[in-house]
């Protein structure tokens, strides 16, 4: 196995610690074997090791598991977004394969089971557990096994991420990308490119890290406005509130949240249309777009033009007050897409205002009649969003 791995990492002893109890789960160790319980509670029962380095690799997880005695829960790999990897029944019998390429079960001394398991990883953590033919159960709260040692391979994906081909993957524009692609769209980043937008240099040579593994993946130091020129961004203290409008402290100030936009300093920045950058060769045509940039969604969204058109959906932050001045609320931002033949379909609170409705992302896609008109390669794509978006399907026109 060592000769198809990039890089290995064996976890015995205290080093299992570094896998962390999630959801139900807890786990201590016992000498120098790492005791899994489930509980009673009806939720996922998982430990979970998040690294960068895990995302878009061939993993080969190597698991020495002791069952204990009244195990009850067969053994589980997990990948982020409710994929099964593996469930192996505490005899050794495989169950379910899930997305694994390859499993195989030896029985050592002592009821050791040997497991090796290889799957094309898409995020930044690797899981195991337990579950019942589903992994989320109501657990019984025993000790259900005991590792004694894990072995963590990385290798080469390549070959996975380019199963489809390039004019096929849906591309995706994330504008405000600080932080990566989204969790929700990284088990489907084999269909997806990725172009996300952030002009600070070296938050940008970070996200490449990652970014950069995923066909056509790229990350443009550019800000996005609807006027080339510069402008000034006013830099609060949560780096995340920060924008290039200035806060509304007559709003924010009523709530707990309203500390987080005090100004520190500010920076001056330049700003291009997106589609001047399209016309120039140097960004595609947009499937989807996604739009984090506090209360300036609207102007950028103008820099995009007759590009919107074509665009199959639109996911933003929107507000129904004024979080910055001179900002467009969400009634602004449904007309705008209107224009351009897209409807709101979803707008899901975001609880940042004690208790207020004053945040939601807002999901936008086109109109229903011109999704019964999309070429299979178009509705594919279509399909693809409303899966990752949790949109019900357009029913078929009478």
């Amino acid at each position: 196995m060592t000769s198809e791995c990039e890089q290995t990492e064996m976890f015995i002893g205290p080093d299992l610690l570094q896998w962390r109890p999630i959801h139900a789960a807890s786990a201590r160790l016992d000498e120098a074997e790492l005791i899994f319980t489930d509980s009673a509670a009806h939720d996922w029962h998982l430990l979970r090791l998040e690294r960068l380095e895990f995302s878009q690799k061939l993993v080969h997880l190597h698991m020495l598991i002791r069952p204990l005695p009244g195990q009850d829960a067969n053994i589980y790999v997990h990948h982020y977004g409710a994929r099964d990897v593996a469930e192996i029944a505490p005899d050794g019998t495989v169950l379910n394969a899930g997305i694994s390429q390859s499993i195989t079960v030896e029985h050592l001394d002592g009821g050791v089971l040997g497991i090796a398991v290889s799957f094309v990883n898409l995020h930044p953590s690797l899981s195991i557990g337990t579950a019942r033919g589903d992994a989320v159960y109501t657990g019984s709260g025993r000790d259900q096994f005991a590792i004694v040692g894990l072995h963590v391979g990385l290798g080469d994906a390549a070959a996975f991420l380019h199963g489809v081909p390039d004019d096929e993957r849906l591309v995706l524009i994330d504008v405000g990308g600080a932080g990566g692609l989204q969790d929700k769209w990284l088990p489907h980043v084999d269909r997806v490119t990725p172009i996300l937008f952030e002009p600070n240099p070296p938050e940008a040579a970070a996200l490449r890290e990652t970014i950069g593994r995923i066909p056509g993946g790229r990350v443009v130091e550019h800000a996005l406005a609807q006027t080339a020129g510069t402008r000034t961004l006013n830099i609060a203290v949560h780096w995340g509130c920060s924008s290039l409008l200035t806060p509304n402290f007559a709003f924010l100030d009523r709530y707990t949240v309203g500390g987080a936009f005090t100004l520190i300093g500010t920076e001056q920045v330049e700003c291009v249309r997106y589609d001047t950058l399209h016309a120039k060769g140097e960004v595609p045509e947009p499937d989807v777009i996604k739009i984090d940039v506090q209360g300036f969604e609207y102007e950028i969204l103008l820099g995009f033009g007759e590009l919107l058109h074509q665009c199959l959906g639109i996911e933003m932050e929107a507000h129904f007050y004024p979080l910055y001045h001179g900002q467009k609320l969400l009634h602004d931002l449904v007309r705008l897409h209107d224009d351009f033949g897209l409807v709101l379909r979803a707008a899901r609170p975001v609880a940042n205002f004690d208790g207020d409705l004053v945040e939601v992302d807002a999901f936008f896609t086109r109109r229903r009649e011109d999704v019964a008109k999309f070429s299979p390669e178009r509705m594919r794509k279509f399909d693809l969003l409303t899966q990752v978006w949790h949109l019900p399907n357009y029913a078929p026109p009478n």
